[in-house]
């Protein structure tokens, strides 16, 4: 039995449809119930609950032998801290798993990650892979750039901008560059780490074949549209102004001053690793969001 914590994002999605399609019996646990799972036909087994939960993981972890931990958030709201999600929900998740004789751990953490990163988000995930580091149960850690696919925010949230506006903004200056990588792509990775004994304990950067920088990659989102846009540079202490006041008025914002302090920082890597290690030729940026834009 696999369990796949955050099986309601981008990556659950496609990952325990994959895993389906293999014919590997999958349980799924998240805070919410997916609205694409139903119940009469889905294979799947379903728990519901948070992974600060001690006693909802501990039910889920039952009878599991390899655990994929895909749960994180990009923005705070509440009790879900970057703290206590990525931090004390991954302790809680390798205590848990460590219990109950879980032989395989796989962790989804994110490019950039580093013990004194300037993003909160990148020095919680650190802690986190720490925790999977010193947890006692073999694990594999993923640190993907940015992920795209049909179910995306990133892309599809630029989308709608390019869309409606009749220009195209660009935060910052738009020369910070990324490696976006296609979901399949990172699912691949993932259910082949299941089976390679030599991916145990072992960290992998997860890329794309092409370093676009945010301005290129707006470009590139409004070509696949068939839109041409004027872009119109929005300046960083415009966007922190910006940012300090949404965080003031909405539980959600749009926008924060963590998510400005990663745009500012590069998000590339050498995918060569990844590429030998899961046999693997990463698909193109360009090409692939032609498929659902």
């Amino acid at each position: 039995m696999i369990l796949v914590t955050g099986c309601t994002g981008l990556v659950g999605y496609s990952l325990v449809r994959r895993l389906i399609d293999e014919g590997r019996l999958v349980r799924g646990f998240a805070r919410n119930r997916p609205n694409w799972l139903d119940p009469a036909v889905s294979p799947m087994q379903f728990y519901q609950g948070s992974i600060l939960d001690l006693g909802a993981l501990d039910a889920a972890m039952e009878g599991v032998e390899q655990v994929i931990h895909l749960v994180g958030i990009l923005v705070e709201t509440g009790r879900n801290t970057f703290a206590n999600v990525h931090r004390q929900g991954t302790q809680n998740v390798v205590d848990v798993a460590k219990r109950h004789g879980v032989r395989r751990l796989i962790y989804m953490s994110s490019l950039g990650t580093r013990p004194n990163a300037s993003s909160l988000y990148h020095r919680t995930k650190w802690e986190a892979e720490e925790c999977l580091r010193h947890g006692g149960v073999p694990y594999t850690i993923f640190r993907p750039s940015v992920i795209f696919g049909p179910r995306d925010h990133f892309v599809n949230q630029f989308a709608r901008i390019i869309r409606y506006l009749p220009f195209m903004p660009i935060l910052g200056d738009g020369q910070s560059r990324m490696q976006p990588v296609w979901v399949e792509d990172v699912v691949h990775c993932v259910v082949t780490a299941l089976a390679d004994v030599t991916t145990i304990d072992q960290t992998f950067e997860l890329g794309g074949p092409e370093r676009l920088s945010f301005a290129e990659i707006m470009e590139t989102i409004a070509s696949a549209m068939g839109k041409s846009r004027v872009k119109f540079f929005l300046p960083m202490p415009l966007l922190r102004l910006e940012a300090a006041i949404l965080e003031r008025l909405l539980p959600r914002p749009p926008l924060t001053s963590d998510q400005l302090i990663m745009l500012r920082e590069e998000n590339i890597c050498d995918i060569n690793l990844m590429i030998k290690t899961f046999k693997i030729e990463p698909r193109n940026f360009r090409e692939e969001i032609r498929t659902y834009l």
